[in-house]
């Protein structure tokens, strides 16, 4: 067995990564392993002989015919460079980075399956995982070797993400590494700037990029690790420098992400295309897929989905849950949470069980929602202040001005919805939603024929501006211009809602905890009811969220006035915490 610089045995890492598959394919009932991996693991497998490679001799007895060999030495030598490399962030049991069997198995693949000319069979490779499972290091650390050790004329090495900030998270890995090791930086004529890693014996350059930087000229990349792919909302970035590497030989694209929501950017085409290629639907002898996740249903093979709070099968998205006993603790933690507020659940079946998700399903607990139905005493709520949210996104169907109070910590809410007597009649005659019954019970208002009349809108808003202590209303800007400038005329408060995950993000945490702890009070408003039931959420790449109208099953613009009077309210007394904020009761 070869020895390491410092002495010791060489690890045998192509027999890590072959015991590591055979229990993936072993494991029929799918207790560690995902149906994913268990595919990755019966391809790497049958690579193998496809690669005519025998380990007992370390010999590959490919042929001219043969699609691609197998060498020890490649698989090997990456895996050898990384366990050289510290640790450089967190507290660990050794002074260098000791790789998982996942991760050896992702590296032997990538590197030991050559060309017959010698080049890396795959020259595009994707890591999927559950995050905190070191992906991001993994990344780095393949692109630190790869500028080092894979020899090309004037290497570009990039980490390419959405936004800089992103990019650099690998990028400083590598540089931290760099800046850590003396012998790495001499045998490789390396040196570390604040942008960028040089490597003067060939020319090279190691840069993060984000997806502005990605239109400069002169990009000439050799390799590029792109770090939480799913997060890209196009594809301009992949296709910036899939165009500039045409020149390159040998380039390789590296994906490494966690879980997304579904959007138009690249994730969607290459989680597709990874599933097929798995599952022998597509040939794509340069592409390298690892992805480990729970299981969702498939009847057509057999397999049953994996229950989000069931411990044992976390370990399928999380394979560093078994070396790793603190991972098990902060997964633990968030279960906690995400079986009481369906907003959490999502992000915990994304981020940590690496469960794709179109949308977030609803995002309100009904049990909980329907337990707040306390009664909403509009006069002896005179003497508090409040805040408004409007949201006159439709026309010709339902419009929403609502008022919240914080009393004590609770959050009380009383509203008016306006829809035109056209859509009462279309509603009530498909039978669908009662609009009909509604407007009988006064929860609705009737409020022009075809389209919504506005000034029934404004008398409304005008009165509650009498009755009540309105301290601001919020309100979403479009197709409100008109009306808008009516009520300032009218001395009424008010302020532009931006409609993003960072506004509304705050007032659905806040929201969330009232309702789930049993601190909103809504008077069982049935409109109000219907439209929390149908409220999906849309989550961007730092996991803000925000309503979704476009998924929405149905109407949501009363339970979306409601966050925008929330976020005015926070707006008006920022704290620092969301329970303070619950908590601390607003003088009249």
């Amino acid at each position: 067995m070869p020895a390491t610089a410092g002495g010791q045995a060489q690890r045998d890492y192509i027999q890590v990564a072959i015991d590591y598959a055979k229990a993936a394919v072993a494991d029929k009932k799918g207790k560690r392993f995902g149906r994913w991996f268990r595919l990755a693991a019966e391809r790497f497998l049958s690579d193998l002989k496809r690669a005519k490679y025998d380990h007992a001799t370390g010999e590959s007895k490919a042929t001219s015919r043969s699609p691609f060999k197998f060498d020890p030495w490649h698989a090997c030598d990456p895996c050898d460079f990384i366990e050289k490399l510290p640790h450089v962030e967190g507290e660990w049991d050794t002074e260098n980075v000791v790789m998982h069997e996942s991760h050896i198995f992702f590296v032997v693949n990538l590197f030991g399956f050559r060309n017959l000319d010698g080049t890396r069979r795959f020259t595009t490779a994707l890591f999927a995982v559950a995050r905190k499972n070191a992906k991001s290091f993994l990344c780095s650390a393949i692109l630190l070797y790869c500028f080092c050790c894979e020899h090309t004329n004037g290497p570009q090495v990039i980490s390419a993400a959405t936004t800089g900030s992103q990019a650099r998270i690998v990028f400083n890995t590598a540089k931290k590494i760099v800046d850590k090791l003396a012998d790495l930086r001499e045998n490789f004529t390396l040196e570390g700037f604040v942008d960028s890693i040089a490597r003067y014996e060939v020319g090279g350059s190691f840069k993060p990029i984000n997806s502005k930087a990605s239109t400069q000229d002169g990009l000439n990349p050799s390799h590029c690790g792109i770090d939480e792919v799913h997060a890209h909302k196009n594809h301009d970035l992949l296709n910036v420098l899939k165009s500039a590497a045409g020149a390159r030989k040998n380039p390789l694209f590296l994906y490494t992400t966690t879980e997304g929501y579904t959007n138009p950017g690249p994730w969607g085409e290459i989680r597709h295309f990874a599933k097929q290629l798995l599952q022998g639907l597509v040939p794509a002898d340069h592409f390298l897929a690892v992805y480990f996740a729970v299981d969702d249903e498939d009847k057509s093979a057999g397999i049953e989905a994996d229950t989000d709070f069931d411990e044992t099968k976390w370990i399928k998205a999380n394979p560093l849950m078994e070396v790793n006993p603190l991972l098990m603790k902060e997964i633990r933690k968030e279960a906690v949470e995400a079986k009481s507020m369906p907003g959490r659940h999502a992000e915990f079946k994304i981020k940590r069980l690496n469960r794709p998700s179109a949308a977030a399903g609803g995002w309100v607990n009904l049990v909980k929602w329907k337990a707040c139905k306390g009664a909403v005493d509009l006069e002896w709520l005179r003497q508090y202040p409040c805040w408004g949210g409007l949201d006159l996104a439709s026309t010709r169907d339902l419009t929403s001005f609502r008022l919240v109070w914080n009393v004590n910590g609770v959050l009380y809410t009383h509203g008016w919805r306006f829809v035109p007597a056209a859509q009462v009649a279309d509603r009530s005659e498909r039978g669908l939603v009662p609009y009909h019954a509604w407007v009988q019970s006064g929860h609705l208002i009737e409020a022009g024929a075809e389209v919504t009349d506005y000034d029934t809108i404004e008398a409304c808003i005008l009165a509650a501006k009498e009755r009540f202590n309105v301290q601001m209303i919020g309100y979403d800007s479009w197709n409100a211009k008109q009306l808008v400038q009516k009520l300032q005329a009218a001395d009424v408060p008010l302020q532009e809602f931006i409609q993003g995950g960072k506004s509304y993000h705050p007032a659905m945490q806040a929201l969330e905890l009232a309702y789930t702890e049993g601190n909103l009070a809504h008077g069982n408003d049935p409109v109000l009811n219907w439209c929390a039931s149908n409220l999906v959420a849309r989550t961007d790449p730092n996991m803000n969220t925000a309503p979704d109208k476009k998924k929405a099953p149905e109407k949501i613009d009363d339970i979306v006035a409601l966050l925008m009077a929330i976020g005015v309210m926070q707006s008006a007394e920022p704290v620092d915490d969301i329970n303070d904020f619950l908590n601390a009761p607003i003088s009249a």
